[in-house]
């Protein structure tokens, strides 16, 4: 009877021990899959912001255009495009550090980039998460359009 006793015992351990494992392992996964969720719901709204602040900038480029096209064909290169910001500044080689919150927005725009007279305009949002390499924004969102150079309304 006693070693029965003492089996049953051992049997029991055994049982609470492979109980506590699949606890545990059902907690991880849903650890794992809360986690994930959180990462992608980050992303899909940094990503949802990059595309609002590149369409705003397509639209800024646009203005810029209407106000003055004699003026916007004098735009060539890479401009830093920042928040609030509705005129170019001077040609850039590159935008590298964050100039619309923890975006970066710049505008490319090259004359005759699609037919004469008509700029090819490419507006890059670039940003970061935990996915990227430290100090790295590996993520961009990029609009293109080709714009008019030449005004379709003539002075009279």
């Amino acid at each position: 009877m006693i070693n029965k006793v003492k089996s049953m015992r051992g049997q029991t351990l055994i049982e609470a021990l492979t109980a506590l494992g699949i606890i545990a392992i059902v907690i991880t996964a849903i650890s794992v899959a809360v986690t994930t969720a959180l990462s992608n719901a980050e992303y899909n709204q940094s990503e949802t912001l990059a595309t609002k602040y590149a369409q705003q900038g397509s639209e800024i480029m646009n203005q810029i255009r209407d106000d003055n096209y004699n003026g916007f064909k004098n735009y060539s290169g890479t401009y830093c495009l920042a928040q609030n910001q509705t005129a170019l500044g001077t040609v850039q080689p590159s935008c590298s550090s964050p100039n619309f919150g923890t975006f970066i927005r710049s505008v490319d725009i090259v004359q005759g980039g699609c037919a004469a007279n008509v700029a090819h305009v490419t507006v890059t949002v670039s940003f970061t998460d935990g996915k990227c390499q430290a100090g790295v924004y590996c993520h961009q969102v990029i609009d293109d359009s080709c714009f008019s150079t030449s005004n379709p309304i003539q002075a009279p």
